[in-house]
């Protein structure tokens, strides 16, 4: 019979806090070609809605690429992840036997040994199984590295760690020819994408007595991937078209959706990848998922305020809900569903519900 497996800790991670209108000023100065690129992206914040654009870059040196502080260096972001998942010491570092990072872009280029390996030995780990990285799998990527942590868990006694993360200011690549026939796309992307973290411990049950708090009971988690090229990158720049959203979320729900047996009407909590508002509002049609305002409010506020941070973007939605007020009266009754997807097209699901101890 296999392990019951538990979400029983969720961390996020944030660099420095840009207003929107801060990173217009850095990224489209009005120096150039006679403020135009500037205008245009003035006029663009307000229409993707951001408020703020949390970013590691140095504002003093841009267009130079550098961390605005060395604690913003994947390695140190990991290790903090570890320290905080850890810091109640319900778990101790012995027992966490498997660690799984995944990302899409980082700062740094000193790739061996890897990353994964060298977060588990600067946070003292003593894992008995691999460290695993994925890398390049999208938005969804959380999912996919979440899912290994889980299956680990089912199968052995130990807890294991997700680490989540993607730097995408890294490679802000500002086209400033507005003519250009990907200024408008280009643009989009660079207001788009934040920086940001995530940390996830999984625990099988054997130490679920050790957490006083209900934790989700993880149900269900399943990926997939489907060949499309709707977001990619062309030249050392990200590109997203404007058909992605008549696409992605009917191959999610054929794919994600179906397979997991979500019926809206039995789940109470929503976290669905914020990868852009207009993406967002169709998982309101009624051939999706048919959603109100109220159940897509959270992955809309997180949009609204900190963009698309990628691989954690999920996770942030999903931290609200662990960290929700009232999460000490919640019980099996209550249900979750997390959803993700991105560029390749790599997409996951995860089913859960509220288990007390």
């Amino acid at each position: 019979m296999e392990n019951k497996v538990y979400i029983a800790e969720i961390t996020t991670i944030l660099p420095h806090l840009f207003a929107s209108s801060e990173v217009v000023e850095i990224l489209y100065p009005k120096e150039i070609d006679s403020g135009r690129p500037h205008r245009f992206a003035r006029r663009s914040v307000g229409a993707v809605g951001i408020t703020y654009r949390p970013t590691i870059l140095s504002r003093e040196a841009f267009p130079e690429r550098a961390l605005a502080t060395p604690e913003y260096h994947p390695l140190e972001w990991g290790k903090r992840a570890v320290r905080e998942l850890l810091q109640s010491e319900k778990i101790t570092k012995d027992e966490v036997g498997f660690l799984s990072i995944a990302y899409n872009i980082r700062c740094d280029k000193d790739v061996l040994p890897s990353l994964s390996s060298k977060i588990a030995c600067a946070s003292g780990l003593k894992l008995d199984y691999p460290p695993q990285e994925m890398a390049y799998l999208g938005c969804a990527a959380g999912l996919f590295s979440l899912e290994s942590s889980v299956k680990y868990c089912r199968e052995h006694n130990k807890a294991a760690i997700t680490f989540l993360f993607d730097q995408c200011s890294w490679i802000a690549n500002p086209t400033y020819d507005v003519d250009d026939p990907e200024f408008k796309e280009n643009l989009k992307t660079t207001l788009l994408f934040a920086d940001g973290a995530a940390g996830i411990l999984v625990i099988p049950e054997s130490m679920r007595d050790k957490f006083d708090l209900p934790l989700m009971e993880v149900d269900e988690i399943i990926t997939d991937f489907v060949s499309g090229g709707s977001l990619s990158m062309h030249e050392g720049k990200l590109v997203l078209e404007d058909n992605l959203k008549d696409t992605v979320p009917d191959i999610v729900y054929e794919k994600i959706i179906k397979p997991l047996g979500v019926n809206p009407q039995n789940i109470d909590e929503w976290s669905l990848h914020q990868g852009g508002m207009p993406i967002l509002m169709r998982f309101m049609e009624p051939e999706i998922l048919g959603l109100n305002e109220e159940q897509i409010s959270r992955s809309k506020s997180i949009f609204e305020k900190y963009g698309n941070f990628s691989s954690p973007s999920v996770m942030f939605v999903l931290e609200t809900w662990f960290k929700d007020a009232s999460r000490q009266l919640k019980d099996e009754k209550i249900r979750g569903c997390a959803i993700s997807f991105g560029a390749g097209y790599f997409m996951g699901g995860m089913t859960y519900h509220w288990s007390k101890k």
